[in-house]
């Protein structure tokens, strides 16, 4: 976590210190804190957990830095640097050709006492947020939005264009928040702020045109294989100290498992009697890996959500912060958790379609039906990208995934993404869509590379191992009478909103307008209308925390509203 400022007038140390205190108690952190202060200009602090042994922060060779994140190939090409904030200052220093080499996720500040510059970098993918503010003379970055409210010049004001995406699409845009003036730092961007002048620039340092399309002829077998390899390399770069999985009944998080090179401790959350739960327990037993149900019941489920919504700035909708109830005791059994954002959505090409389909894409994949406007901005979006696959990584991970495994920070619980892992993204990218569509490539690279994981174990989303055809599935649902292969999901939002104490919430929050009381009351009355009360309540409790005395805890906004479970 990244908090800090820099002014163009200088200030005195202790305005420096007293501003740099008030951002980073805005923050939610249980954290070590690392502050380094430079008159008459510069302030910053970095948090880490206390099982990382290398300080986030720097000060040395007339550099000033700050890192959140990791790189995983940093040995491969360093010259004498011996942690990855050394090395991001060499390349800030005299080696800026190296930064697209980086892998790794990560939000760097780099200020050069010299040229009195200051450098905000961020990762190829954009995948470890940092948000950055102008006010007045001062540009300010954090980690969480929250930090610029103890700015001086800042007031909050609610950006309605993110309003209207996030009520429409359940997220918000990846290039705003919901704050009018603050935005996340691009995806793959260098920002240089020169105090001399007060000029800011942005200079995208990689993009996926680098990528050069796959030539040649490649058997679907051959491809499979270097795919197998590239990920496994990933995951093995990516297993390091005590690294534990959150382990589902699907592929992705399966493939990490059968990929990682030690035996984890591996997490599943949901219903003891759930498809996840039994899949996930049939694939940890193949590595004889400890598995731990984590119960979600209408109970324990909504509580630590209210905090969760907090947390993260209002970015992710509270009925998406699965397993948040359990962090803590995940946090106490291991302090890395890998990941498998990207899996299907990438490899499986689930979330891959040809450039003149993102209508039905849109339509059918994310159920999005909305107003022109909201569609107008996905376009736009869309043609920025240049094609399904940075359209994905860039809108829906940046705007939505990435907000889940990002709430295990809170605890000091890194996340880790090895799909997103450089060779194994552009090895994906230059591949032709015929050759990954409908899961091909990654169903046959899963099936060679890690049999005992796939052959005949069950797939959630069907019920059937995926070595079956889907002709074969479809004879067999027949044969069985098999319709829904997941009769018990791991959450029954639906009913829970209709019972204590999730029922009292709703009760308290949704009653501000005609349309929300309304749509409540017919959910109450057996109608299913989940989806759009969750992203009101998460607005909802947004507001009430922005504006009416910033609640940082469940407890605190329980009390506020009268909430008991």
């Amino acid at each position: 976590m990244l908090a800090g400022f820099i002014s163009q007038s200088p200030l005195t140390s202790r305005e420096l210190t007293h501003s740099l205190t008030r951002m980073a108690d805005s923050l939610v952190v249980h954290q070590k804190a690392h502050r380094i202060v430079f008159a008459p200009h510069v302030a910053g602090v970095a948090f880490a957990p206390d099982w990382r042994t290398v300080s986030p922060a720097y000060a040395q060779s007339g550099h000033i830095a700050y890192l959140d994140g990791e790189f995983f190939n940093r040995t491969d090409l360093a010259r004498s640097a011996t942690s990855d904030l050394e090395f991001l200052v060499e390349i800030i220093a005299d080696r800026r050709e190296l930064l697209n080499c980086i892998n790794g996720l990560f939000s760097g500040v780099v200020f050069d006492t010299h040229k009195n510059e200051l450098h905000i970098i961020t990762d190829r993918y954009g995948l470890r947020p940092l948000y950055w503010t102008r006010q007045g003379n001062r540009i300010a970055w954090a980690s969480q939005t929250k930090a610029f409210l103890a700015l001086p010049e800042f007031s909050p004001v609610i950006d309605p264009i993110s309003r209207d995406i996030f009520f429409a699409t359940g997220q918000l845009p990846s290039d705003r928040t919901w704050l009018k003036g603050v935005a996340p730092v691009p995806a793959a961007t260098q920002m240089t702020f020169r105090i001399s002048d007060g000029s800011l620039t942005q200079q995208c340092y990689w993009s996926w045109d680098e990528i050069a399309p796959l030539t040649g002829h490649h058997t679907q077998r051959e491809l499979a294989h270097e795919l197998g390899v590239r990920f496994r390399t990933a995951v093995e770069q990516r297993t390091t100290g005590r690294t534990g999985l959150a382990l589902s009944g699907g592929l992705d998080s399966r493939a990490i498992l059968a990929a990682m090179p030690r035996t984890p401790k591996t997490f599943t959350f949901g219903h003891p009697d759930s498809a996840d739960v039994r899949i996930a327990a049939q694939a940890a037993s193949v590595k004889n890996a400890p598995h731990t149900v984590l119960p979600l019941d209408d109970q324990n489920w909504l509580l630590p959500r209210i905090s969760g919504v907090w947390y993260a700035d209002g970015a992710l909708d509270l009925l998406h912060m699965h397993g948040i109830e359990h962090l803590e005791q995940q946090k106490e059994a291991c302090d890395i958790s890998l990941n498998g954002a990207g899996g299907d959505g990438l490899a499986g090409a689930g979330h891959l379609f040809p450039s003149n389909k993102l209508s039905a894409y849109l339509k059918n994949k994310l159920h999005i039906r909305t107003d022109r406007n909201t569609i107008q901005h996905l376009e736009t979006a869309f043609n920025n990208a240049g094609s399904a696959h940075a359209f994905y990584i860039d809108w829906r991970m940046r705007g939505f995934t990435i907000h889940g495994p990002r709430l295990g920070l809170l605890h000091g619980l890194e996340y880790r993404l090895p799909f997103l892992d450089n060779q194994v993204q552009e090895f994906l990218y230059s591949i032709p869509l015929q050759q990954k569509a409908n899961n091909r490539l990654y169903r046959q690279m899963l099936l060679e590379t890690f049999p005992e994981y796939f052959k005949n174990i069950p797939y959630q989303a069907t019920g059937f191992p995926i070595s079956h055809s889907s002709w074969t599935v479809k004879i067999l649902r027949r044969l069985t009478g098999l319709r829904n292969p997941t009769p018990q999901t791991f959450a029954d939002y639906a009913n829970w909103l209709r019972q204590s104490p999730g029922k009292n919430l709703c009760d308290h929050l949704l009653y501000n307008t005609s349309n929300t009381s309304k749509l409540w009351q017919r959910h109450l009355a057996g109608e299913d209308h989940t989806i759009i009360l969750g992203r009101y309540m998460t607005y909802q409790l947004y507001l009430i925390q922005l504006f009416d005395g910033k609640y940082r805890t469940s407890e605190e906004v329980a009390e506020l509203l009268k909430i008991t479970a």
